[in-house]
C-alpha cells in the first residue's frame, strides 16, 4: 500500500531540495503533486518586502545568502556531469519534471488556486518539507490524514524560523529535528517523532541543515509506515519541556553568531554529494 502525497517545498532551499531527493525513494509514498513557494517577485510590492528584508537582516547576511546559492547552483551543476550523483542533490522542480508530476507555484498557499489544486489530487497526506509558508484551517483540512512537517529543531524548545541556525548561536551541544501534525499554530501540532545529534565546534548552519533534512526523511518514511499499518500514532510527551520561540534572526543575531562561528563554507554544500547517511 503506499500513501498518496502532495508535497510542499520552498523554492531554492537545500532543505527542500534534499527532502525531495530522500521522499521519492521512499516506496510507501506516491507523491502525485508538489507546490512550490515562489520566491518574492521583482514587482513593486515584492520589492518593498525585499527592502523591508534586507534592513532586518542585514547587508552582510544579505550577501551571504546570495553566496550560498551561487555555490548550491555549482552544486546542480556538477550532478549534470555526474548523473550518479544527482539522487543526493538534484533540484525539487527536475525530480517533479523528470518523474511527471505536476507543480504548482504558490504565492499563497492559502489562496483558493492553491487549495483547488491540492485538492484535485486527493491527497492522503501532505507533507511539508522547510515550506516558507504559514498554512491555515482551509489548507489543513484537505488532506485525509493531515499534514506533516519537518522541522529542522528539537520541539518544543526551538520552535519558529531557522531553527538550525539559533541552536548555533546560542551554543547548543546538540542540535535536533522533529516530525510534527502541522495544526493553525506555529509547530505547535502534535509531535510525532524526534532525533538529536552532535554539534562539533566547527559546525556550520548549513551543516545542521543538511543533516536535518536526511534525519528527517528518516523520521518521515518511519511514520508513514506505521500509518499504513494503522498505528495509533501517540503524540510524545513533551509539555513539560523548555517552550521556546524563535522569530527570524535580525542583523544583531546574525552579526553575533558572526563572532563565533562560520555561516557556511564551501565544503559544506559540496560535500553532500559524499555525505554519510544519518540513521
Amino acid at each position: 500500500m503506499k500513501l498518496n502525497v502532495v508535497v510542499l517545498y520552498s523554492a531554492g532551499h537545500l532543505g527542500s531540495a534534499m527532502i525531495m531527493n530522500k521522499l521519492l525513494a521512499v516506496p510507501e509514498i506516491n507523491i502525485v503533486g508538489v507546490v512550490k513557494a515562489q520566491p518574492m517577485t521583482l514587482s513593486l510590492k515584492g520589492w518593498t518586502r525585499i527592502k523591508r528584508h534586507l534592513i532586518k537582516v542585514g547587508w552582510r547576511f544579505a550577501w551571504l545568502l546570495f553566496w550560498q546559492r551561487c555555490i548550491q547552483g555549482l552544486g546542480y551543476l556538477i550532478t549534470l556531469v555526474f548523473p550518479f550523483l544527482r539522487k543526493r542533490l538534484k533540484p525539487a522542480w527536475k525530480i517533479a519534471a523528470d518523474h511527471n508530476i505536476p507543480i504548482f507555484h504558490s504565492q499563497n498557499i492559502n489562496n483558493p488556486a492553491s487549495q483547488a489544486f491540492i485538492k484535485q489530487h486527493n491527497p492522503d497526506l501532505l507533507i511539508s518539507a522547510y515550506f516558507s509558508q504559514i498554512l491555515k484551517k482551509e489548507v489543513i483540512s484537505v488532506p485525509k490524514m493531515g499534514i506533516l512537517n519537518v522541522h529542522p529543531g528539537w520541539l518544543p524548545s526551538y520552535k519558529g524560523a531557522m531553527a538550525y541556525f539559533w541552536v548555533l548561536k546560542n551554543g547548543s551541544d546538540r542540535g535536533g529535528v522533529t516530525v510534527h501534525w502541522i495544526d493553525e499554530g506555529v509547530d505547535t501540532g502534535d509531535v510525532l517523532a524526534r532525533r538529536s545529534f552532535p554539534l562539533k565546534a566547527n559546525t556550520t548552519q548549513e551543516t545542521v541543515l543538511m543533516i536535518t533534512a536526511v534525519i528527517g526523511a528518516s523520521l518521515i518514511r518511519r511514520v508513514v509506515r506505521k500509518l499504513i499499518a494503522g498505528e495509533d500514532l501517540q503524540p510524545l510527551a513533551i509539555e513539560k519541556e523548555k517552550d521556546m520561540y524563535y522569530p527570524m534572526p535580525g542583523e544583531k543575531d546574525f552579526e553575533s553568531y558572526f563572532e563565533q562561528r562560520r555561516f557556511f563554507r564551501i565544503r559544506d554544500i559540496l560535500g553532500l554529494l559524499v555525505m554519510k547517511k544519518h540513521r
